[in-house]
């Protein structure tokens, strides 16, 4: 198997509340590779986004090591983290862009962090959103959207810089089973397509949302990762073709 695009080494974090400790991770090692989806599956408040979040750099572990490709990025200072993560990492998650702007704007962004201009990268973002079928939420807000729509607009942003690692915080949850399975069948086909192909990193708190991931790894009570568990055949690729989803359930809203 190729190295490893990132990987984490005896990572713990956690916080002192009361003058007691309390651990969210202990000693956790991963390891991220082009082409596959590794999946955090744990219930609320258990860490996962911690570690999606010290995983992309927002974070610093309390210990332990992170490599991205073979470069020790541990201790960088924080200018360069960002720059990592605006273009060789991008961060995808619920809360949208925290600002109330078009959607063409929010999955543009990376682009602009590579020089693109504003006009060209809306422009490139108004073709991603086609794309993944979510072509009417292009002058919507984040607000505005299902679910659903969430997470195609999502994915249109994922991919729009051709980024290494893809990382994804709980998008993919309560989409309920027919738009889980269209936006997973999406992902594994946009990683597909993309050359080279990059690594993804997802936390789940609904199992099924991780039916397509390579890899499925467990927080446990302990605050450690359970050992993986390979996704056990090759799921069929399917190529969906371009059509708008929405709705408050899931399916479509006009």
């Amino acid at each position: 198997m190729a190295s490893a695009v990132l990987s984490l080494e005896g990572v713990e974090k956690g916080f002192s509340r009361g003058g007691e400790w309390t651990p969210v991770l202990a000693d956790i090692s991963l390891q991220l590779h082009a082409g596959e989806i590794t999946a955090i599956n744990a219930g609320r408040l258990q860490g996962k986004t911690t570690l999606l979040k010290i995983a992309a750099g927002i974070e610093r572990p309390d210990k332990g090591t992170i490599h991205l490709q073979n470069q020790n990025i541990t201790n960088i200072p924080d200018r360069h983290r960002s720059k990592l993560l605006g273009r060789q990492i991008t961060w995808i998650d619920r809360d949208g862009p925290g600002l109330p702007i078009q959607t063409t704007r929010y999955v543009g962004w990376p682009l602009t962090l590579h020089g693109h201009k504003r006009r060209q990268a809306e422009a490139a973002a108004a073709q991603a959103l086609t794309r993944v079928g979510a072509a009417k939420s292009a002058t919507r807000h984040w607000n505005e959207l299902s679910n659903h729509q969430r997470a195609l607009v999502g994915l249109a942003r994922a991919f729009i810089a051709n980024p290494t690692i893809i990382i994804i915080d709980d998008l993919l949850d309560a989409l309920g089973y027919q738009a889980t399975e269209q936006t997973s069948d999406l992902l594994r086909t946009h990683i597909d397509q993309n050359n080279p192909h990059p690594a993804v990193l997802i936390s789940t708190t609904d199992i099924e949302s991780a039916i397509y991931a390579d890899h499925i790894h467990h927080i446990t009570e302990r605050c450690t990762l359970y050992p993986p568990r390979r996704r056990g055949s090759e799921g069929k690729v399917i190529p969906f073709p371009a059509r708008d989803a929405g709705g408050a359930h899931g399916i479509g809203a006009p």
